[in-house]
């Protein structure tokens, strides 16, 4: 379980105006919500939230959020949203949840491959159909990345949801899931030709039928002359 502290301040303005101002001064808007009170408008530093996220926050990570002067708190959070400017990748926002300890939440937990796979080796190419794991656990009990190691698949081989060790906890995902897998390169360029081939078939629909439309235009000006 990975913990953080970060500090926050209240938004006693808020709108889309206000929320420019705030990113203009190096600050992230954000949002307070969940069992504790009604949604708090607050604001982060920029700077302070980016040197977490070098030092490995993630959507996991139990951030103790301190509020304007506090010094302690037990105000325990997890990120649940957060809204990136497509264009610059720059934060425009993000959801704070205030959690209780003692009761359980839902959570995604990151699956990740170890390994290097045989059937790689021989000109497979390794797909990773799962990219998080969907658990239900306390607060404190948050466990680190699900590890699954692939270095034994070989060509057509493929490691299913129920083979991968949760530990304590459980899923309400599809047990048959593949999470890993190792497809043959003939496979992978099939599929990629008939996946041209479906975005292409509309406009070639479309042209035949402008030409059957056309046809009978021809013939009916042949004859009349």
């Amino acid at each position: 379980m990975d913990k953080a502290t970060l500090r926050a301040s209240r938004r006693e303005v808020t709108g889309s105006r206000a929320a420019r101002r705030a990113r203009r001064s190096n600050a992230i808007p954000a949002i307070l919500y969940g069992s504790h009170g009604d949604p708090q408008p607050i604001q982060i530093s920029q700077q302070e939230f980016e040197t977490l996220v070098r030092e490995g926050l993630s959507e996991t990570t139990l951030i103790n959020l301190l509020l304007d002067d506090e010094k302690e708190s037990d105000r325990l959070t997890l990120i649940r949203d957060v809204d990136r400017d497509p264009l610059r990748d720059t934060l425009r926002h993000i959801d704070f949840l205030h959690i209780d300890v003692t009761r359980t939440i839902g959570v995604e937990i990151p699956l990740r491959l170890t390994g290097d796979a045989a059937g790689v080796k021989m000109g497979g190419i390794l797909e990773q159909r799962i990219h998080a794991i969907e658990i239900e656990c306390l607060p404190t009990e948050i466990p680190s990345p699900f590890e699954v190691d692939v270095s034994h698949l070989e060509i057509g081989d493929a490691i299913h949801l129920k083979e991968v060790d949760l530990g304590p906890f459980e899923t309400t995902m599809n047990l048959e899931r593949a999470v890993a897998m190792v497809a043959a390169p003939r496979l992978v360029e099939a599929e990629e030709e008939a996946e041209e081939e479906e975005l292409l078939e509309p406009a070639l629909v479309g042209e035949e039928e402008d030409q059957e439309a056309a046809a009978p235009a021809e013939e009916g000006a042949g004859g009349e002359e």
